[in-house]
């Protein structure tokens, strides 16, 4: 999570956005807190100040968050969302209000499952590698239950950016 959205942020930055906002989700987990710091250390190191919002994982919320703070968005905003389903919103809201992606206004989603493919434009994505995933867990549970129940410590898989539409190229 946390070097997911650390690509992204860099990847923002590398396409030269002069303002990157992160987006992330209202809820008290690790993961969201992880890709929040991978956010807030890559901007940081770039001597840049975060500017981060957090909504509920619906894309209508998202949308509506765009038509209601469209003002304060700047042209040359990439916004670096903490699901596809935020980015999908946050796209239809920019449209909406006559900005352009991606030349004006960026936008950089996460999961890469199925929401970032059907965006138009389709979305930049942290894609998280889920078979993958569910091959690691099916594994490490069936070591657990060999083991009687033994810790089986963690994994991580490294993500992918895929680049489209809704960024520079």
């Amino acid at each position: 999570n946390k070097a997911g959205t650390a690509l992204a942020t860099n990847y923002a930055l590398a396409k030269n956005y002069q303002s990157i906002v992160f987006i992330g989700l209202d809820v008290k987990e690790s993961f969201e807190y992880s890709r929040e710091a991978g956010y807030i250390n890559t901007l940081q190191q770039h001597k840049k100040i975060p500017q981060i919002y957090r909504l509920a994982n619906h894309s209508r919320v998202s949308q509506a968050f765009i038509n209601e703070n469209w003002r304060k968005f700047a042209p040359d905003t990439c916004f670096i969302c903490a699901s596809d389903s935020i980015a999908v919103g946050v796209e239809r809201g920019i449209i909406e209000n006559g900005g352009d992606v991606p030349r004006d206004f960026g936008i950089i989603g996460f999961d890469g499952v199925f929401l970032d493919q059907v965006a138009n434009p389709q979305l930049t994505t942290v894609k998280q590698p889920v078979q993958q995933l569910g091959e690691l867990l099916a594994r490490m549970l069936l070591q657990k239950l060999a083991q009687s129940g033994a810790q089986q410590g963690e994994l991580l898989v490294t993500p992918e950016l895929i680049t489209r539409g809704s960024t520079r190229e």
